[in-house]
């Protein structure tokens, strides 16, 4: 997604007469947006330039920060009704203060840890919060059957991304990996999860019904890490032009959002919403469990047969963390990468060189 389609979107929803809410992170409740009739718009990948913030953020920033601080104040996301400024990385949950905008700022609070007995009220009461402010400030009532109608679309918009991902755990994947990124980015740009749900469907019955164009002797690899838009270019396709596959991407935009799931039939539906967003394995968790859980599930349930962890530069969480992930894989037997870059495309070749000595040594 670029600049322009984001801005087309939220002015399709606008000529519609809906509202747009535009988040940034995984941790924030979707399901809440939608059943108070917003367009939420979840902005997990961009294809963009690292953008000139000027003097108002530092220079060495993650260039994700820089630019949800670009959308938000000079771009499209200005736009929108609602941003929601979820409090999840340190770079992030300052950014959102500089904005100039401020009454379009909605913060949610994010716990920093899943393991203590206050995490889960923590969430829940953010959640009641949101619900509130949504209702005071647009003048809307959010019932307990909005909420489960909209945990059960979101469900299965999760499910059909969890199946769509499915194909990649036959031998050879029945799809390159940069083709699915591609697939799952162009049906974000559809307005609700019911619609994205039945293009991811439609994807993978194409995908079936074709012949795997990934030879058998290509290797698999799990990424791992930040949000890949932005660099899925030159990793992943650096990566399947080296003689690997992408085969399981464990990231927010990806794999991480998804594996989790609502139980809509819970006689508390916040407390259910609350305990999904629970299961977010984020680096900014400390201890991080819930993340070496997943790879440890997904390394075996996709083959995997190497390990590719992405760093967003001057990303500290997942930057400090690649040290135990390292000792995890080598404990594991996996082959282990890590590619600290960003958003240029001058490290192109330098990042190619590196994927391409791992795909030789596998």
């Amino acid at each position: 997604m670029d600049d322009q389609q984001l801005r087309s979107l939220i002015a399709e929803a606008h000529r519609d007469g809906k509202r747009v809410a535009v988040s940034f992170c995984s941790h924030v409740p979707q399901e809440i947006l939608i059943a108070a009739g917003l367009i939420s718009l979840r902005v997990l990948r961009m294809d963009a330039a690292e953008p000139d913030t000027g003097a108002a953020l530092p220079s060495n920033l993650c260039p994700l920060v820089k630019v949800c601080y670009s959308l938000c104040e000079t771009g499209p996301a200005a736009e929108a009704d609602l941003i929601i400024a979820e409090t999840s990385c340190d770079g992030k949950k300052k950014m959102y203060e500089l904005l100039t905008q401020q009454d379009k700022v909605c913060y949610y609070q994010v716990p920093q840890g899943e393991e203590r007995a206050y995490s889960l009220p923590l969430i829940r009461s953010e959640c009641e919060y949101l619900i509130h402010f949504l209702q005071e400030r647009f003048g809307i009532e959010i019932t307990d059957e909005k909420l489960r109608q909209a945990c059960t679309d979101c469900n299965e918009e999760r499910q059909s991304v969890m199946d769509l991902m499915a194909l990649q755990q036959q031998s050879p994947p029945m799809a390159w990996g940069l083709e699915i990124l591609k697939a799952l980015e162009d049906h974000r740009r559809l307005l609700t999860p019911a619609e994205r749900a039945e293009a991811n469907r439609r994807t993978r019955n194409a995908l079936l019904n074709r012949k795997s164009p990934v030879p058998a002797k290509a290797r698999r690899i799990l990424l791992t890490g930040c949000p890949i838009g932005g660099v899925a270019g030159k990793l992943v396709g650096a990566l399947e032009a080296s003689g690997g596959v992408a085969v399981c991407f464990e990231t927010c935009d990806v794999i991480k959002s998804h594996q989790r799931t609502v139980n809509v039939g819970a006689e508390d539906i916040v407390g259910a919403i609350a305990a999904c967003y629970q299961q977010t394995a984020c680096a900014i968790m400390s201890p991080n469990t819930l993340r070496f859980e997943l790879l440890e599930k997904f390394i075996e349930t996709y083959q995997a047969e190497a390990v590719v962890d992405l760093a967003l530069n001057t990303c500290h969480s997942y930057t400090v963390e690649r040290d135990r992930l390292h000792r995890f894989c080598t404990k594991k037997g996996v082959p282990y990468l890590s590619v600290e870059t960003g958003y240029s495309s001058s490290d192109a070749g330098q990042l190619a060189t590196r994927i391409a000595a791992l795909i030789e040594l596998l």
